[in-house]
């Protein structure tokens, strides 16, 4: 455990995406419990109008230093490395590729997916796509270590990039605390209501990209509306670049589908507990964070068959092929109609296996060994067993 041996030298963490969906929750599920393992040694990097966010989770301890400059823009290129030389930090952390060119000195990152290659069709236009996959391969070119939230994630880096042996730490993500099966009536009746949700619901929670395959989810629920004709799908998110997940909705009777926008982050762990079953029909996923959410709060979780997934929900999940609705489709009736206690507790003792503090602890030994100079062999673990505080450092 980390604990046993204090990191020393300075370390900087960027939390400019704070406030992002995805790597948001990642950061501000892995900050608090570094900034109590690290105290005065971490340097926290974020944008002036996430002080009080930043301040909220971390409190006094950590260094706090602003930048008006927003990730993925030149302004970010160019000043962070000013402020981050100013700083004089022994190691700085990226928990996303956009890592200046310049950085001065040592750093982490971390890969949550290689979807800028994978899937270019995510950015609009020839230049976003070119300056995107180009700070994608500099991340993971020069970082010391690279982290990586599955081992799905890890090989795909190795089959891409030769290079990376030596330097991958699989670290896994974690629901926080707020996802409990403790449910409160009162609340999920209250947010129902505001939302125009009525129970029995399916609930999908992510982006509208065109990998998250929401066309399968709309198309396999006219399936399940057919013979379930109560039952209602809600589509949290929203993107204006995707307008077919609103013309495929609209096809389907008035009020069977509710597309409420970004969801206020207090509804989500209510909306969780209330949902019939969680859907995540993506087509890739670098970990599936809503479907730990979904197995913490105690409810049945339908998804794709992808590796990532099995990783973290064998047993658990229903696994559908992401390219048949009518395999989901019979998923989530069968889930509706038949909830299975069982298959509850096994879900939401599988996702207390994943913890946020001990992806700190291990994050924070990968800053001391990166420090120590032993960058000679992978280090990793498997995120799936509960066994994070217990890093293997492994031959080749």
């Amino acid at each position: 455990m980390f604990g046993a041996r204090r990191t020393t030298g300075r370390i900087g963490f960027d939390a400019r995406l704070i406030g992002a969906l995805g790597i948001g929750r990642y950061i501000s599920g892995l900050l608090p419990p570094l900034a109590r393992l690290l105290g005065e040694r971490l340097v926290v990097i974020a944008q002036p109008h996430d002080a009080a966010v930043v301040r909220g989770l971390l409190g006094s301890r950590p260094q706090l230093e602003f930048l008006d400059a927003p990730p993925y823009r030149l302004a970010g290129q160019t000043r962070l490395p000013l402020l981050l030389a100013r700083q004089g930090l022994d190691l700085v952390h990226f928990p996303h590729y956009d890592v200046p060119l310049l950085a001065p000195g040592p750093f982490l990152a971390t890969i949550h997916d290689l979807f800028p290659l994978e899937y270019p069709e995510i950015h609009s236009g020839l230049l976003p796509r070119t300056v995107n996959q180009a700070l994608l391969r500099h991340a993971i070119r020069r970082a010391r270590f690279l982290v990586v939230p599955s081992r799905a994630t890890g090989d795909a880096i190795r089959r891409r990039f030769k290079a990376t042996s030596g330097r991958l730490l699989v670290i896994g993500e974690a629901a926080d605390a707020r996802f409990t099966p403790v449910r409160d009536g009162a609340a999920e009746a209250a947010w129902q209501t505001r939302l125009g949700i009525t129970p029995p619901y399916v609930l999908y929670l992510g982006q509208w990209k065109a990998y998250k395959n929401l066309p399968v989810l709309v198309a396999a629920f006219e399936h399940v509306r057919a013979r379930h004709p109560l039952a209602q799908l809600v589509v949290a998110g929203d993107d204006p670049r995707h307008p077919e997940v609103r013309r495929l909705a609209a096809r389907l009777p008035p009020g069977a589908v509710v597309l409420p926008g970004r969801l206020p982050d207090a509804a989500i762990p209510d909306l969780y507990r209330g949902a019939g079953v969680v859907v995540l029909p993506s087509r890739a996923e670098g970990f599936g964070l809503p479907v730990i959410e979904a197995m913490a709060s105690g409810v049945p979780v339908v998804c794709s068959d992808l590796p990532v997934l099995r990783e973290i929900a064998d047993g658990v999940a229903t696994f559908c092929d992401p390219d048949d609705p009518r395999t989901f489709a019979d998923a989530i009736l069968r889930s509706l109609a038949d909830p299975s206690p069982s298959l509850r507790e096994v879900g939401i003792a599988r996702a207390r296996t994943f913890s946020w503090q001990r992806s700190a602890e291990a994050t924070a030994r990968a800053y001391q060994l990166a420090l120590d100079g032993l960058i000679r062999v992978p280090l990793e673990e498997d995120p799936g067993r509960g066994e994070q505080e217990d890093l293997e450092v492994q031959g080749k």
